[in-house]
């Protein structure tokens, strides 16, 4: 089977698992990353330099993946919906579409933005221990984008440097409707990869849906 999903570590599971996988991003210094560790792996990953809201390749997919909630990068609307119709003509006869997304928690959202809170720990690149990282937020109510700022404390050096994102936040009831609104058939929804079901205490929102016809 051809799977179409970004990067990350799903490709690579999945072409760990014996499916044959295309990875797209916009971005070339991950895709020289996703590539290397092909390589070190010996895992055959087709990898291309896309941007999801135009992407052309050539053929239509059984299965495509929208993982690790990279839809929030999609910040406006329109872009949101240049993507879909992107997956529409990618999509092959019965293909399923596949989100995962974060639940939104409005705990998160409202934090003091002065403030910041424990996000997680990675070894350094260069094996002189682990690096903290702390994160604090600023929400934009007005249109539903989360300012995040991730603070990357190295252990050598005494340092840190910090990480700039904007992500827009999707809540569950409107990526519904933007999805039946552009065309697509929800045909599931959970809450995690068990299949559970999804309700306002899942910390994901995993949606498989279709193009009726």
């Amino acid at each position: 089977m051809d799977l179409a999903c970004g990067t990350g570590r799903i490709p690579l599971h999945l072409a760990r698992a014996g499916y044959r996988v295309t990875g797209i991003d916009s971005s070339e210094a991950l895709l020289r990353e996703a590539a290397r560790k092909c390589r070190r792996l010996r895992l055959a990953v087709e990898w291309a330099h896309r941007d999801v809201r135009r992407f052309e390749l050539g053929r239509r997919f059984p299965l495509v993946i929208f993982p690790f909630n990279s839809i929030s990068s999609l910040i406006e609307t329109r872009d949101l919906e240049a993507c879909f119709a992107c997956v529409k003509r990618h999509l092959g006869p019965k293909g399923k579409f596949i989100i995962d997304s974060l639940n939104p928690r409005l705990e998160i959202l409202s934090r003091d933005p002065e403030q910041r809170f424990p996000h997680k720990r990675y070894p350094a690149p260069n094996g002189s221990g682990m690096v903290e990282v702390t994160e604090s937020n600023s929400y934009d109510a007005s249109r539903q984008i989360n300012h995040v700022r991730l603070y990357h404390k190295m252990p050598d050096e005494g340092g840190e440097f910090v990480e700039e994102v904007a992500v827009r936040v999707y809540f569950p009831q409107e990526l519904n409707s933007l999805l039946r609104y552009n065309g697509f058939l929800i045909e599931a929804k959970y809450g995690d990869y068990n299949e559970s079901a999804f309700d306002s205490q899942s910390e994901k929102h995993l949606i498989v849906c279709s193009v009726p016809g």
